[in-house]
């Protein structure tokens, strides 16, 4: 769910993007990497389950990087966003950078080479995997992955 839905699914005034822009201009400012608010004391976020730091706006959570993003830019972001160092935490406006979901995959600690990532859903004993023309291939090792990888693009032009 974008920011734009979990707006126009509140039951308050932030069902108008363009007040919670104004909201968030006029009680937020972005200073050295962090966000500052003057509307609560004790208003610096806590983590999501997913390691985000969040923020709540009148009983809304946001995420942080999608308001610094909002004071960087003078708009919510219209696609992800991604930390390019990979720390969730590190919201400074030079490690955001608007991304598709596929980006954001090659860029996950998950990601290894090549299009193999290490899956770390409990109860698999093939963690090594790729995706080819839709279907997920399996593997007990990387190189195993690797070699199968290699195999299936071989003649398709696409690099490895």
């Amino acid at each position: 769910m974008n920011i734009y839905e979990k707006l126009s699914s509140n039951k308050t005034d932030f069902s108008n993007r363009e007040f919670l822009k104004s909201y968030i201009l006029k009680h937020f400012t972005y200073q050295d990497g962090k966000l500052l608010r003057d509307d609560r004391k004790g208003g610096t976020g806590s983590l999501d389950k997913d390691g985000y730091l969040i923020i709540k706006i009148k009983g809304k959570q946001f995420k942080a990087h999608h308001i610094v993003w909002l004071l960087a830019y003078g708009d919510f972001p219209n696609q992800e966003i991604d930390h390019i160092n990979r720390n969730k935490l590190d919201n400074r406006i030079e490690n955001l950078r608007l991304s598709s979901r596929k980006q954001q995959c090659f860029n996950s600690k998950n990601h290894l080479e090549h299009g193999v990532y290490f899956d770390k859903t409990k109860g698999l004993k093939k963690n090594y995997a790729f995706k080819f023309k839709d279907k997920t291939y399996r593997f007990y090792t990387e190189n195993e992955a690797l070699k199968k990888r290699k195999e299936l693009w071989e003649g398709v032009n696409y690099g490895t």
